[in-house]
């Protein structure tokens, strides 16, 4: 029976890792890892990480939209530290009817609102991020928990995945993923969140909800940015004969 292990606490706190059982993540030692503190502050460090010269973080508190990029600092391990840009793409509504078919869901689980969130990551730090999740990362915000993502094989879930980054994924390297959330009944996913270490206040993304996108099939920007792509690598050069 597939069920939801989640814990609801204020927004101010990080809950524990969430999954579902049966069909849930087969990575448990990335759910085991420490998360960031939640202590409140009013002030924020130019850098709460140390991360390399070249690299501005996104300040603590921004608030971005779909398709715009942050650059966020986190501790992978105890003394390493990743840096990335990420950029929400699509954040997606869906259902177990129309994204589950076929799941056996108890009715606990079936109460919840699956979302799915599509996301972009560019490696903008100097630590290999090979084979890393972004479950301490990136929540789910309802507005008073966050909620830690759930991820299933593409044989599993194939309209969202939850693959890790690709190894090596060293600096420049860049990455589309998907997480899948589940939100507690008579709330919504009103926000993707980065809680900076420290307890400073978290970096979010937010914007309209989108229709399930089907495997292999991109949004209408995406497309558009394709064409223009393609229109561009078939224009002569101005020295072409």
């Amino acid at each position: 029976m597939l069920t939801v292990r989640s814990v609801a606490v204020p927004v101010a706190a990080l809950v524990a890792a969430a999954g579902l059982s049966g069909c849930g993540s087969d990575d448990d030692t990335d759910a085991k890892k420490a998360k960031p503190t939640s202590t409140a502050t009013t002030t924020a460090p130019a850098d709460y990480l140390p991360v390399p010269g070249d690299v501005t973080l996104t300040e603590p508190g921004t608030a971005l939209g779909l398709g715009e990029a942050g650059v966020v600092a986190f501790q992978r391990r105890q003394d390493e530290v990743g840096v990335l840009a990420v950029s929400v793409e699509r954040i997606e509504r869906t259902s177990f009817q129309e994204s589950f078919p076929g799941w056996n869901v108890d009715a606990a689980t079936a109460a919840r609102t699956p979302y799915f969130v599509r996301v972009k990551v560019t490696n903008v730090g100097d630590t290999d991020l090979g084979g890393m999740r972004l479950d301490n990362v990136l929540w789910g915000d309802d507005g008073t928990t966050l909620e830690a993502p759930t991820y299933y094989k593409a044989d599993q879930l194939p309209v969202c995945s939850g693959d890790p980054l690709p190894t090596p994924f060293a600096a420049d390297a860049t990455a589309e993923l998907c997480q899948v959330y589940f939100i507690a009944p008579t709330h919504a996913l009103e926000q993707v969140s980065f809680p900076p270490y420290g307890g400073l206040d978290a970096i979010t993304w937010s914007g309209e909800l989108s229709p399930v996108q089907e495997p292999g099939k991109k949004g209408k920007k995406a497309r558009k940015k394709d064409k223009a792509a393609d229109q561009a690598s078939a224009t002569p050069s101005d020295g072409a004969s």
